[in-house]
């Protein structure tokens, strides 16, 4: 029997109740989510915009500086009369007059490049190496650039070419430097600049706690502060057109600029949680309120759980347990709601006045089977009676006194527990009892053509039984089976039947004649009545429908021909508490 109650299957009450409340909630909460990361996104794009003008300055500044320098170094390499004096010296004395010029020129003029740290001219066929050095610069450092820029000169690794930018990024031990070179015949005129350097005006920016900015190479290999970018896990794309979010442990806002003279970027690095701290208030706000809705969501389909489908469980619940039978089951109707209240108390109503009007319908129904199962015993005794007198008839003729009286008595015993078995059951001893003096009769009728025997254990003697069960199947058995031609055998077992879950008993009875006719038998088996216009299988259909209306549909009754005589077969298996099949 199926279960009632409340389910989660697309078509339950809970599925829908949940569904339209998440219907109602879910977009006000995505609403207010959108909100959320369209404020970050909003904040995050004027600070990106800010930054991004801010380096543009610093960017246009510093690629205005070196453009300067690179003039005035093309200019220095290109047409200036030192250089060609100095290619055209005849002589030693004319190479150092050239040189000593220079010299003065180049440090006069360094001073009007605040990002130059040096110039330097290098003649190639004289390995000659002259520079011009700002304040600040050790002898060392001095040392380490020359011999870096005199092996680029050997190697002839100079950006060449009018698109190629000119400043190129240089790591020289640990410094990093941007070193721009022109060639002019033999001469190399040429300057560097610090990427320190380029870095100061942008100490200015306020870039809050954890920012930074660096520079790093037009392929993202960052110069300075390679220490925070590797620590971060912070990605420094080649392409910085746009803003981007970035960082393993801690998230960056990402903006840069590139150099239009240099293979170099400017890039800031701004904490994201700095950025949203301009707006706290609405993001704290619109979390609480979506954290509230998922918290406040539960409590409420509880509530409404408590307040409607707890009730409602509670009556279906009730009508499961109708259906399965329990007739006495009431709702409380104290609690829960007014409306469930009311449905509660009408629910207990009803089942009051169904269950008095099951109670008299039973009752009536109890009546009418007591008078039919009187009817169906009163139909078994007449047939009999007849028999009978047919018997005592056949004995007359053949003037056989003794037999006649010992006739008589048998059936006076017989008919004496017939017509005291006007009722249900009767122990099976008597039932068997009865059975032995029919069978005794019928000895008397069929001398030499009929023996029986009858096989039950003791314990089963007291079991109540419909009366004229075991009689009526022995009687049609002598009634079809037994001829002048052929003696039979009938044999009445009763066993316990011990693999069951109720305790239930067999009642076999057997014969050794022909069986049953198949057409019979299909009728039988099939549970339809075979009775004909001679009044044949009558006892049969009886026996039928008062075990049927005595037993509540419980009996099981099977026919059969035995395999091994071809006899007909009749087996019973009956409750042992036919009292209790009768309540159900």
């Amino acid at each position: 029997m199926k279960k009632l109650g409340l389910t989660w299957s697309k078509n339950s009450l809970r599925f829908k109740l949940t569904i339209s409340v998440f219907i109602m909630t879910l977009p006000l909460v995505g609403m207010l989510l959108y909100n959320n990361f369209y404020a970050i996104y909003v904040v995050r794009e004027q600070v990106a915009d800010s930054y991004k003008n801010t380096l543009s300055l610093y960017m246009n500044q510093i690629d205005s500086d070196l453009s300067d320098i690179d003039s005035y170094i093309n200019t220095i390499a290109g047409t200036g009369y030192d250089i060609i004096s100095l290619k055209l010296a005849e002589n030693d004395d004319d190479y150092y007059i050239s040189k000593s010029y220079i010299y003065n020129k180049l440090n006069n003029d360094i001073a009007l490049y605040e990002l130059l740290g040096a110039f330097f001219v290098y003649v190639e066929d004289r390995q000659d190496y002259m520079d011009v050095y700002s304040t600040g610069v050790s002898y060392m450092e001095k040392q380490t650039v020359q011999s870096y820029v005199t092996d680029m000169i050997h190697q002839q690794s100079i950006p060449k070419g009018l698109g190629t930018k000119r400043w190129q990024h240089a790591q020289i031990g640990q410094e990093h430097y941007l070193i721009n070179i022109v060639q002019s015949g033999d001469v190399y005129v040429g300057g560097w600049v610090r990427t320190d350097e380029l870095l100061e005006p942008l100490q200015a920016l306020r870039l809050g706690e954890g920012g930074a900015a660096l520079i790093a190479t037009d392929q993202g290999e960052p110069i300075t502060n390679s220490s925070l970018v590797a620590e971060h896990g912070i990605e420094l794309r080649h392409n910085l057109n746009d803003y981007y979010i970035s960082g393993s442990n801690k998230k960056y806002l990402v903006i840069g600029m590139g150099s239009y003279r240099g293979n170099f970027n400017l890039i800031t690095l701004i904490p994201d949680r700095n950025i949203l701290s301009n707006l706290p208030y609405l993001q704290r706000l619109i979390w609480l309120i979506t954290i509230g809705a998922f918290i406040f969501i539960p409590i409420g389909l509880y509530s409404m759980r408590q307040a409607f489908l707890v009730p409602l469980k509670r009556v279906l619940s009730a009508m499961s347990r109708v259906r399965g039978g329990d007739w006495s089951v009431r709702v409380d109707s104290d609690k829960g709601p007014e409306e469930f209240r009311i449905l509660g108390h009408s629910f207990n109503n009803m089942m009051t006045e169904i269950q008095t009007l099951r109670v008299n319908v039973f009752e009536e129904q109890l009546n009418k089977q007591r008078e039919e199962l009187q009817r169906l015993q009163l139909q078994v005794n007449p047939h009999f009676f007849l028999n009978a007198l047919n018997i005592v008839y056949n004995l007359a003729k053949v003037k056989n006194f003794n037999l006649i009286m010992e006739m008589t008595m048998a059936l006076i015993q017989y008919f004496r527990f017939l017509f005291r078995s006007n009722t249900s059951f009767v122990k099976l001893k008597d039932e068997l009892e009865h059975t032995r003096n029919y069978l005794s009769i019928q000895t008397m009728r069929f001398p030499g053509k009929l023996t029986w025997s009858v096989d039950v254990p003791d314990y089963l003697t007291d079991i109540p039984v419909p009366p004229l069960i075991i009689q009526s199947f022995v009687e049609n058995s002598i009634k079809h089976a037994v001829t002048m031609e052929e003696p039979i055998h009938v044999t009445v077992y009763v066993g316990f039947e011990d693999d069951v879950d109720d305790p239930k008993m067999r009642i076999s009875i057997k014969d050794t004649g022909h069986g049953f006719d198949l057409a019979v038998l299909r009728e039988l088996q099939a549970g339809r009545s075979v009775e004909n216009e001679r009044g044949e299988y009558t006892g049969i259909w009886n026996v039928q429908r008062r075990l049927r209306l005595l037993y509540n549909e419980t009996v099981d009754i099977q026919y059969l021909n035995d395999d091994e005589s071809g006899g007909a077969v009749v087996e019973m298996i009956l409750p042992t508490r036919p009292e209790m099949e009768g309540k159900r």
